[in-house]
């Protein structure tokens, strides 16, 4: 026993070493470490790049402004399509030439991409604006409204003249006057612009010498039997206008007034003030006619008709147990129909298609294929649409497409708007102090033109003198990266953010 125990013992010390050597792990070779660098941010670098990219995409945005009008980055969505084609209609129509581009703040943004909460505008204020008159290289108004979420990211509205000669428009006043007005709204914004920005603002000289006192007496006569002739001819005017309007309103007057006598009574108090709000409308108007003397009571009296007419709209909504609908347009088609329910396209004879604002009967009918019920009017016995008639019911036009509130839908007929411009610029040019004004122009330009021609010797003189023209009947784009080697006269300007 003894001995097998010791035989045992010898037997585990003689294996023990052997497992231990088994079991002993082996030694893993270290990898070395791998060495980082650390490259800084090319800054400069990455601003020049993204400065050009911004001077290229003002290329394609002149390039898309060639022609006056509105132009809207498809990345900006605070604008519908409809809003767009009706601002750039406006544009198109303005007394002054204008390119208004809306563009992101990201297309111009210059700021390092490490810095996502800081932006940097490739060009500030104004020169955004002047960057597109140096590409599209014509004389005009340049506005640009750049969309961001607010100020700090870069939103703001920049607008700038630039012409050597001609009239000076409002632009810097048209700019204040939108963003204080209208911001954030964009329709609205650029609407107010365009009204206000295409406003000539003509200079009145006074010559206030103490010896002059003769020269200024003559004067005064001058301005008076001027303003007095202008007067008479234009009121002369408003009583031929008169004439066509008068019994077309006396008769909508008469048809409303039925229409608010049949209306049930009611002890809703809601319903019963409506119904009153409609008949005292109804009957401001009347007397308004019947002391008409001009386009501006006709203009009243049709305001007046298209507020009750919404009225009865309103009245019929709460009736039903509807919510009121929002004020629109009248019917194109006929004003007598009521506020218009949605659009339509309609093309008249030997003109071309275009969106009109329709009621529920006439939009039925052109989904039809058939003629809509339209507002004839018979003048020098032959009847004829009311837009047709131009000056004589363009008071009836305004009023009707008027919102009360010194804003207006746009009307889609351009021959009916071109008439009533038309006729408004004739009465202004009548005056006193418009014909005084071009009088001041052409004296001035006048000298300059001799100034000009008495430094014709002069080479560099000569090549300055004829660089409008020159500048004028260019190609359609400037230049490719930007900058003018020459730009125009700073008329008028103005830059807000908001």
């Amino acid at each position: 026993m003894t001995i097998a125990r010791v035989l045992l013992g010898a037997v585990l010390l003689s294996a023990f070493p052997v497992a231990a050597a088994e079991a002993a792990p082996t030694p893993t070779p270290t990898k070395p470490r791998p060495t980082f660098r650390y490259t800084p941010p090319d800054i400069v670098g990455d601003r020049k790049r993204a400065e050009a990219e911004a001077g290229r995409y003002m290329d394609k945005v002149a390039a898309a402004l060639g022609d006056t009008g509105v132009w809207v980055d498809p990345a900006v969505k605070k604008l519908t399509a409809t809003e767009t084609g009706e601002l750039d209609r406006a544009a198109k129509a303005a007394a002054a030439p204008m390119r208004i581009a809306v563009i992101p703040a990201e297309a111009i943004d210059t700021a390092p991409s490490s810095i996502s909460s800081y932006t940097r505008l490739a060009w500030d204020g104004e020169e955004i604006a002047d960057q597109l008159y140096d590409r599209v290289g014509v004389e005009g108004v340049y506005a640009v409204l750049v969309d961001a979420r607010s100020e700090s990211a870069g939103r703001g509205f920049h607008a700038v003249q630039r012409a050597d000669k001609g009239p000076t428009y409002y632009v810097g006043d048209a700019v204040d006057q939108a963003v204080d007005c209208c911001a954030p709204d964009y329709e609205e914004m650029l609407e107010r612009f365009i009204q206000r920005g295409q406003v000539i603002d003509k200079p009145f000289y006074v010559d206030a010498a103490p010896w002059a006192g003769g020269a200024a007496g003559l004067g005064g006569l001058w301005w008076g039997v001027t303003a007095l002739g202008a007067r008479r001819a234009r009121r002369k005017e408003e009583q031929e206008h008169l004439e066509v309007s008068k019994p077309l309103l006396n008769e909508e007057i008469i048809a409303l007034s039925q229409q608010v006598s049949a209306l049930p009574t009611t002890g809703d108090a809601q319903q019963a003030k409506l119904s009153k709000d409609v008949l005292d409308a109804v009957e401001k108007a009347r007397h308004r006619l019947d002391a008409a003397e001009g386009d501006s009571d006709t203009e009243a009296v049709a305001t007046l008709l298209g507020s009750a007419r919404y009225g009865l709209l309103c009245l019929d909504a709460v009736r039903a147990g509807k919510p009121m609908p929002e004020p629109t347009a009248p019917c194109f088609f006929d004003p007598r129909h009521g506020p218009s329910t949605g659009s339509a396209n309609w093309t008249p004879e030997h003109g071309a298609q275009r969106a009109v604002d329709v009621c529920d009967a006439c939009a039925a009918r052109l989904a039809a294929n058939e003629q809509p019920d339209i507002r004839m009017v018979t003048v020098r016995d032959r009847a004829r649409p009311y837009w047709t008639l131009g000056e004589e019911l363009a008071s009836y036009i305004d009023g009707y497409w008027s919102r009360g509130d010194g804003r207006r839908w746009w009307f889609p007929d351009e021959d009916a708007r071109r008439a009533g411009n038309e006729m408004r610029a004739r009465w202004a040019s009548r005056r006193a102090g418009a014909r005084l004004g071009r009088a001041a122009s052409n004296i001035g330009t006048s000298i300059g033109n001799w100034s000009a021609s008495s430094g014709s010797g002069d080479s560099d003189s000569s090549w300055s003198s004829g660089s409008s023209r020159r500048r004028s009947f260019s190609s359609r784009t400037r230049s490719s990266g930007g900058g003018s080697s020459r730009r125009s006269s700073r008329r008028s300007g103005g830059s807000r953010g908001f």
